[in-house]
């Protein structure tokens, strides 16, 4: 199965709202209530196409519970460990008058040393039955930057494959444990390597991550697509499809999720990016995080071109 570990995951509270403003009293016209976090996003899609998965992290209080129970209402497989204080909770705000949407996202707890001590102890028992573990999201903002680096060396102990998807210290820190692949988005990359003024440039910067021995590098770049370098090979999704956005809440775990799901069904790196990119557009097209319809997804997969770049190229 694939395991995904959430150290700070969230209750997401969406809410349609037009003419939205910052001030003043909105009517909320619909919402919904959508366990979240980004490995549980992953989790949620890999369940959707028929993966087997758990989730797996730090979970507390009466919002944690609710997270728990949205979970297995979903019938997604879960394991966590339990903290006394409250699990955060996150809003978003689709305006559709407007074409905009606003986040509200809360830090999280602080997680108790005990706690993630507990968490390393419920990986060394999960990650043996596991072929890849997931990291995703950043931690509370008190977390050590070293935590990612300490977890990803116990899942290698374990056998499995691990991919790091969070940003900044935490990025920096894990990269040193050598995952085999790391997911940040166009922001956060350039804040890991500094300022990418071409396709060329960050295909170049890339290289140099997997030179320190993570084998794969996705950086995913909303429409304007995606870039990797995977071993040797360098890739690159020039753009996507175009469809009408509706939040882009939970498309790069969604891209996660389907390269993943490809690889387990033993189809190559060029057909999981593909297939990724196909999901994570779909998710763009509708209000929650981990959402997409198969139809339109095997309709994107015909309209995205993976270009593999060769060794020579520019």
């Amino acid at each position: 199965m694939i395991l995904t570990v959430t150290l700070n995951p969230a209750l997401d509270k969406n809410y349609v709202v037009d003419n939205f403003a910052l001030t003043g009293i909105h009517r909320v016209q619909s919402m919904s209530t959508i366990p979240a976090g980004k490995g549980l996003n992953v989790s949620r899609v890999l369940k959707q196409l028929e993966v087997p998965t758990v989730a797996t992290g730090i979970l507390g209080g009466h919002t944690g519970k609710l997270i728990q129970a949205k979970l297995n209402e979903e019938q997604v497989d879960n394991d966590f460990v339990w903290i006394r204080a409250e699990s955060r909770c996150s809003i978003l705000i689709v305006d559709q008058n407007k074409k905009a949407h606003t986040e509200v996202i809360e830090p999280g707890p602080s997680i108790p040393r005990g706690a993630l001590a507990r968490l390393s102890k419920k990986l060394e028992e999960l990650a043996p039955t596991a072929s890849w573990v997931v990291f995703s999201g950043s931690p509370p903002p008190d977390t050590s930057h070293q935590v990612y680096f300490n977890l990803i060396k116990l899942a290698q102990q374990a056998g499995a494959k691990v991919v790091l998807d969070t940003r900044g210290p935490w990025l920096k820190a894990g990269i040193e444990a050598q995952p085999d692949v790391i997911k940040p988005n166009w922001d956060e990359f350039q804040e890991l390597v500094g300022p990418c003024y071409s396709t060329v440039q960050a295909l170049e910067k890339a290289k140099k991550i997997v030179a320190r021995g993570v084998n794969t590098v996705v950086v995913s770049m909303g429409s304007k697509g995606a870039l990797a370098v995977h071993g040797e090979e360098r890739y690159v999704i020039q753009s996507l499809p175009p469809i009408e956005v509706v939040s882009a809440v939970g498309c790069g775990d969604t891209l996660v999720a389907g390269l993943l799901a490809t690889w387990h069904a033993g189809g190559g790196f060029a057909e999981a990016l593909r297939d990724g990119s196909a999901l994570a557009t779909s998710n763009a097209a509708h209000f929650g995080a981990g959402i997409f319809d198969p139809q339109q997804v095997t309709a994107l997969k015909k309209m995205i071109t993976v270009e593999k770049i060769p060794i020579g190229g520019p």
